[in-house]
Order: structure tokens, then C-alpha cells, then sequence
């Protein structure tokens, strides 16, 4: 999914040469999509904020007309504009715009407009099964097998814009060398691709195409990928650090470029901080009450960083414990971590209440389901009409 970022600056590129703007309708460029989808501008599909149906959700056999008829028949999600949820149908509309703006590929207007038709070292397949010489393969961890198997993710063409780009170190570095250049886009679009978006939910931060991080009061942008790779710009300090892998048991690039981070700028190597990567060995050796103190001091020392990708790590060993290892005893300690920690985020309070279930503790389950959805405000994922489903059924099992 870093890839977006070369998405992104393509889309850039054509709003620099006024051929595009970003509060254009999409409705203005493809003509095959419906009236009730022409709210829906530019920079919502930028930011993540469209409320269109994600195609990650549908059958990924269906042809692009079928797959666009089931989007199109399928209810929106949200009003554009009101909040971030990470939708893989916006970057397959921004490939078909750039597409009927510039009447060739997506794939070639960026190899000839951020490459320099240099072909060496750059495509782009998001078939993790093809057979490409040189490439990488792409492993994924099999919890239940315990042991590493190859991926097998096939999206086709329509998922070039969105995670399809497959590229060596040295081609990303010059690619970045020729954005820090201004060969790419100039100071100013720059500025505005690196600006906050503007949430109608005034909470959510997303910029546009790139995330913004927070690390110890450091902000820097950037984009992962798939769990495999990162890209980050520490834009006050001219560092950029590009880490790729090819597989992981529990994703860490994030943590492992916040570890980098504090090894190269000047300002986090004065600190004694701790480390995302000790609490997360914490917790895989059932340390918890450890963990759970040293992750409150994690965040008292990065006042206004989230740490999201500890926290979703954390939510994915417990996952793992409950549903692979069927073991709810363990899951539900790795999920009290969460909750202690984060005790706003609903995604804490749902994974506890499906532990607390699978260990029959109903009335206990009941109780943070419901936590969960009196803290999912905006129905992420719709995901409370399930949870109303849940607690009725609980509590006709309980007998109440």
C-alpha cells in the first residue's frame, strides 16, 4: 500500500498543471458512475473519506464492470468528507481518472512522469503468485501451521494504484531523491499534498494520500504497505527512511522506523525512550502488567502519538490466541493490555467482549460490547448493528 504514495504524487502532478482539482466531482471525469456518487470529490478519495462501498469486500473474481455494478447497488457508508476509513476503491478510481485525463495507462504515466521511463527495477503486479524474475517472494506467517507460506493475494490490474508497485531499494531512493528535487512536484503542491485534510468529525488526521505520524513531538509523513514495507519523511530534519521486508509473524515497521528514527535525528537520541518493540516482546512472554506499565510510560513520554501500530499488534496476538490457538485464558489478558491502555478505543472494548464471550462470561461480554458501542460513535466498520445482534443473543443465553 505504499504504493498510494506514488498514486497520490501522480494525482499531484496533474493538479500542479491545472488539468485536475481536488474538489472536482469524480462524476466530472468518469461518466459510468451513478448521480448519488457526485458529492464525492477528489480529495476524498485522497484522504480516505468517501464513504464509497470497499472493493476489498467483494468477490475479487468479479470482472471491473461487475464489481463496479455491486459497488454502485451497494449503500454508501458514510457522508463524504465526515471521517477516515481506509477504502481501496479510492485509489482504483484515481488510476481511472489519471487514466481518462491523460488517455494512457495509469502504469505508464507514472513510469514516464516519476520515472523517467526507467522500466529497470520498477513494475507493477499485485499477483503475489506471478512468477517475475528478480522479484521478491512475498511470505505471510501461518499461525495454526506455525511456519511461513508463500502469499497467494491476486487483485489484478485494478489493484495497480493501490498496492501493485514492486521496486528496488535503489529505484525508491532515487524516486525520493527526485521528490526532495522538486523533479516531481514544486515546494508548493508539496506543501498541499503534505496538508491535513479537513474531517467534517474534526478528530480524524490524514493528509493527502500520505499519513501523518507523531513521535515524541517529531511529526514526519509518509505511508506502510501491506504490513511488509514503510516510507517516512522527517521533513524538518531532511531524513527519509525507506525499510522493506517480504513477511513478518506480528508486523513491526513501524516500530522498527520509529527505533531508526531515534537512532539518527538528534533530538530523540537525547532521550531514554522506550521502546515499542520491548513492550510487544513483553506481552509474548506473558509479562503483561510489565507490558502494561511500560506502554503507559510509552505514551506519557510521546504526549499525542497513538502508537497504532502497537495497538493493533496487540490486537492481532490476541486474535491469534483465540481463534487459532483457541485459547481464550491467554487471549483475554493480551485484550485487558489493550483496554487498560486505550480505554476509548472501542476496537479494545469488542475484542474483550468476544473473548469474555468465548470464555462464557456472558454478562461480562454484555458489558463491553455494549462499551464498544457507545465508544464506536461513527459505526466504523458497521459494526454496532452486529454487536446490538450479539448482546440480544447473549442475553437470551443468560436468561435474561
Amino acid at each position: 500500500s505504499a504504493t498510494k504514495l506514488i498514486t497520490a504524487t501522480a494525482v499531484f502532478q496533474l493538479v500542479e498543471k491545472k488539468l485536475i482539482n481536488l474538489k472536482d466531482p469524480i462524476t466530472r471525469y468518469l461518466d459510468h458512475l451513478p448521480d448519488h456518487w457526485s458529492h464525492v470529490n477528489i480529495a476524498h478519495l485522497l484522504s480516505h473519506s468517501s464513504g464509497l462501498p470497499d472493493i476489498i469486500a467483494y468477490d475479487s473474481t468479479l470482472s471491473d464492470a461487475d464489481l463496479m455494478s455491486q459497488l454502485i447497488e451497494s449503500p454508501l457508508d458514510f457522508d463524504a468528507g465526515k471521517q477516515f476509513r481506509y477504502n481501496q476503491t479510492n485509489y482504483w478510481l484515481l488510476a481511472q481518472i489519471i487514466e481518462q485525463v491523460t488517455q494512457i495507462s495509469f502504469e505508464d504515466f507514472v513510469l514516464k512522469n516519476q520515472f523517467n521511463d526507467q522500466y529497470s527495477g520498477v513494475l507493477f503486479s499485485s499477483n503475489a503468485m506471478a512468477q517475475i524474475d528478480n522479484r521478491v517472494t512475498r511470505y505471510h506467517y501461518n499461525n495454526k501451521a506455525k511456519t511461513f507460506k508463500q502469499d497467494d493475494i491476486n487483485v489484478g490490474e485494478r489493484g495497480h494504484s493501490g498496492n501493485g508497485l514492486n521496486i528496488t531499494l535503489n529505484q525508491m531512493i532515487q524516486w525520493n531523491k527526485r521528490l526532495d528535487d522538486g523533479l516531481l512536484i514544486d515546494s508548493q503542491t508539496k506543501k498541499d499534498m503534505w496538508a491535513p485534510y479537513a474531517f467534517t468529525n474534526q478528530k480524524d488526521d490524514f493528509l493527502h494520500g500520505w499519513s501523518s505520524y507523531l513521535n515524541n513531538g517529531i511529526r514526519s509523513v509518509g505511508f506502510t504497505g501491506g504490513n511488509l514495507a514503510g516510507f517516512r519523511k522527517f521533513l524538518d530534519d531532511e531524513v527519509t527512511i525507506i525499510f522493506f521486508s517480504n513477511g513478518y509473524q506480528h508486523p513491526g515497521y513501524d516500530m522498527i522506523i520509529n527505533d531508526l528514527s531515534r537512532m539518527i535525528l538528534p533530538d530523540l537520541k537525547r532521550k531514554d525512550l522506550v521502546l515499542e518493540a520491548e513492550i510487544l516482546q513483553m506481552v509474548l512472554n506473558n509479562q503483561n502488567q510489565t507490558a502494561i506499565e511500560t506502554y503507559k510510560k510509552l505514551l506519557s513520554e510521546n504526549p499525542g502519538t497513538e502508537f497504532n501500530n502497537l495497538k493493533w499488534n496487540l490486537n492481532g496476538i490476541g486474535n491469534v490466541l483465540l481463534y487459532v490457538d483457541k485459547n481464550p485464558a491467554e487471549a483475554l489478558k493480551v485484550f485487558e493490555i489493550n483496554v487498560t491502555v486505550h480505554p476509548d478505543w472501542w476496537v479494545s472494548h469488542a475484542d474483550l467482549a468476544e473473548g469474555l464471550e468465548a470464555a462464557a462470561q456472558y454478562d461480562q461480554a454484555v458489558v463491553h460490547y455494549q462499551k464498544a458501542i457507545d465508544l464506536n460513535v461513527s459505526n466504523e466498520f458497521n459494526y454496532n448493528d452486529q454487536m446490538i445482534l450479539k448482546i440480544k443473543s447473549l442475553k437470551q443465553s443468560s436468561g435474561e
